[in-house]
């Protein structure tokens, strides 16, 4: 199977303006340091794959229902594509599926027309644009992405079997048609925070025995809503404070308290988020969950068991930075090959 070239040699572009220095960081210390942004290297050899431009309206139209009981409303049919097609037990496969529709960067009022795009690729340009996905925001955020790895690992090999193929198309259709762009699509976080669309796919696709065998309780999220608006009404927020949540699944009560901070013009990037949960999958989701709602910069996500063992913060904190340092010298590898080639097309020019 042949490989995208996330590095092939672009022609000359006008130089990127200067990242801005990273803001001092005196209260959460204790966090691993906020990635910096690379940027995304262009890839001709994915352009063919790249969406047209929707078609400008007039105005959005979005999906008006509740926005959690659409969430369950498209994992339930999430789950049905899946089983009826029989993709097989793997819960990652399905919940990765619409993670990476959830993920893909195209966003704006129009941005759920490209629905009709996804419907109208090749299985093998379904791949292709699923790891591109994953790749590029590995490139940002190397730390969230590396989390999420139980969502998008199965990614890595050869195409997939053909029942799995087909299970996976099937999913997509059931997301995109019942509106899961809608929901993630949008430019404003505000709006890709109103549900937790990770927590319903963990919720319904999770049996009822690896529910009890985890102790898994999904929190309403009216319930959330409620502890968000109780503890903040006590609490004055203060940029560097940090949130601890030890088994905090998806992330729900994360959704909830940004919602509340942002109704009182409060920047959620301003704040540490500290997240643990013992599932691999639901930290995962979590971990995609910090990028859809924008939680900012200073997010840590760890997996494990509380209770036995130890300090998972700071075992989180040295894999995050791990993640940062393995993207750095990628990259650094990366602008250097870019490098050669150029200096190899020079000399082929000159011999010619």
């Amino acid at each position: 199977m042949s490989q995208l070239d996330l590095f092939a040699t672009e022609p000359e572009e006008s130089p990127a303006p200067p990242a801005p220095a990273a803001p001092v960081r005196r209260h959460l210390t204790d966090l691993p340091p906020a990635p910096t942004m690379t940027p995304a290297p262009t890839n001709r050899a994915l352009r063919s794959v790249v969406p047209p431009a929707p078609p400008k309206l007039n105005h959005y139209r979005p999906v008006k229902r509740d926005p959690h009981q659409h969430a369950f409303e498209i994992a339930e049919a999430v789950s049905y594509a899946w089983h009826h097609h029989q993709g097989g037990d793997d819960i990652s496969v399905p919940i990765g599926t619409v993670a990476t529709l959830a993920l893909w960067p195209l966003r704006g009022p129009d941005a759920y027309l490209g629905a009709d795009w996804w419907l109208s690729l090749s299985d093998t340009d379904l791949m292709t644009a699923f790891r591109e996905c994953w790749a590029r925001w590995w490139i940002s955020r190397p730390d969230l992405i590396d989390r999420a790895a139980p969502l998008h690992t199965w990614l890595d090999g050869e195409e997939p079997p053909v029942r799995r193929g087909k299970a996976v198309r099937a999913v997509v259709e059931a997301a995109l048609t019942r509106g899961l762009l809608h929901r993630t699509s949008s430019a404003d976080a505000e709006t890709r925070s109103e549900t937790d669309i990770m927590g319903a796919l963990v919720a319904v696709l999770r049996s009822k025995g690896s529910h009890d065998a985890l102790a898994e309780v999904h929190t309403p999220p009216g319930m959330a809503e409620l502890m968000a608006r109780m503890l903040f009404s006590g609490t004055p927020l203060e940029p560097g404070m940090k949130f601890d949540e030890p088994a905090g699944g998806t992330g729900g009560l994360y959704r909830a308290a940004a919602q509340v901070m942002r109704e009182s013009s409060i920047d959620p990037h301003d704040f540490g988020w500290c997240l643990t949960d013992i599932d691999p999958i639901a930290a995962a989701g979590a971990a995609v969950n910090a990028l859809l709602w924008d939680l900012g910069p200073h997010v840590l996500i760890a997996c494990g068991d509380t209770l036995l063992d130890g300090n998972l913060q700071a075992k989180a904190a040295k894999e995050a930075r791990e993640s940062i340092l393995r993207r750095d010298r990628a990259h650094g590898q990366a602008v250097m090959l870019a490098a050669i080639r150029k200096v190899e097309a020079l000399f082929e020019e000159k011999a010619a």
